[in-house]
C-alpha cells in the first residue's frame, strides 16, 4: 500500500508540473513562433543589426525541423538585404 500512494503522489507532482508549465508552452508556441514571427517579416529593416533580424531560439524550440530550416533560410536572407540596404545608405 506504501508504494502505492508513492507513486500516486509522484503522479500528482509529475501532473502539477506539467500543468504549471503550460503558459510557458502557449506562449511559445503562439507568440513566439506565430505572432512574433510574423510580424519581423513584414518588412526587412535598414539597419542589419535590429533586434528582429537577430535568431530566436524560443521560437525555435517549438518549430518542427522542416520550419526551423524555412526560418533559418528567411532569416538569412532578410539579414543579407538589411545588409546590403545598410551599406548603401552609408
Amino acid at each position: 500500500m506504501r508504494k502505492f500512494f508513492a507513486k500516486l503522489r509522484r503522479f500528482w507532482l509529475d501532473l502539477w508540473f506539467e500543468i504549471k508549465s503550460w503558459p510557458g508552452k502557449t506562449r511559445r508556441f503562439a507568440w513566439d513562433r506565430g505572432v512574433k514571427l510574423q510580424w519581423n517579416r513584414l518588412w526587412i529593416r535598414k539597419d542589419e543589426f535590429h533586434s528582429s533580424l537577430d535568431m530566436d531560439i524560443n521560437a525555435m524550440f517549438e518549430m518542427s525541423q522542416k520550419q526551423r530550416d524555412a526560418y533559418i533560410k528567411n532569416l538569412y536572407k532578410r539579414q543579407q538585404i538589411a545588409h546590403e540596404r545598410d551599406l548603401a545608405s552609408n
